[in-house]
């Protein structure tokens, strides 16, 4: 490598350095103070950079959150549940499909359960967090066109109907609910929304005596 090169990739890793310092200060601080009360100051203030570095990578404090939450994504695995979903037996893949997303709402669970709360009174947490729900619904909708065409669907729920219970099944709010409410562990959660999601889509009862 020439001293150009060595010198330019030094600079990049320092930069990456600093992206993740500047991250991994807002997860802190938003789990801690909420998004309102985040300042960018006090961000890098525990980043140890200066304020216009965090404009200069991020843009502004909405960007920042944009990019917090796709680095929720990224750390926590949502590759993961990308793959699950084409699994060759398509029962199967519905069975993984929750497991990794499962493990993937609780990567974050303590972050994602505040920008949940925040959401209803901030636009800005409600619009990064639509976009991440939004991921979902390929993902279900590529489920439920499998399980329709492998004739896995029962004939008493209809495609969209099918797709409409995935949604609140896989939803944070479901997990949230077992994980944190019932105290279930991780696999248990995925077991227990799995078996309802197979129970209502395929008509399989007996999942729950198993």
């Amino acid at each position: 490598m020439s001293p150009r090169g060595y010198r330019l990739g030094k600079r990049v890793e320092r930069v990456e350095q600093t992206r993740e310092r500047i991250l991994a200060a807002a997860r802190d601080l938003l789990v801690r103070n909420g998004y309102r009360s985040m300042s960018l100051e006090e961000v890098a203030r525990v980043a140890d950079v200066a304020r216009a570095t965090i404009y200069y990578q991020f843009g502004s404090k909405a960007g920042l959150l944009e990019a917090l939450v796709a680095d929720i994504e990224r750390r926590a695995g949502q590759a993961a549940v990308v793959d699950a979903v084409e699994v060759s037996d398509p029962v199967a893949a519905l069975r993984q499909a929750f497991a990794m997303g499962c493990r993937f709402w609780a990567a974050e669970h303590p972050l994602v359960q505040r920008l949940t709360g925040l959401a209803a009174v901030d636009d800005d947490v409600r619009r990064v967090l639509g976009e991440v729900e939004g991921h979902r619904l390929p993902l279900l909708t590529r489920l439920v066109e499998r399980l329709s065409a492998a004739g896995r669907l029962s004939p008493d729920i209809s495609p969209d109907r099918a797709l409409d219970v995935l949604w609140v099944l896989s939803s944070f709010g479901a997990f949230d609910q077992l994980f944190a409410e019932r105290h279930l562990t991780v696999a248990a959660a995925s077991d227990v929304l799995a078996d309802v999601a197979v129970a209502a889509l395929l008509g399989d009862q007996g999942v729950f005596s198993r």
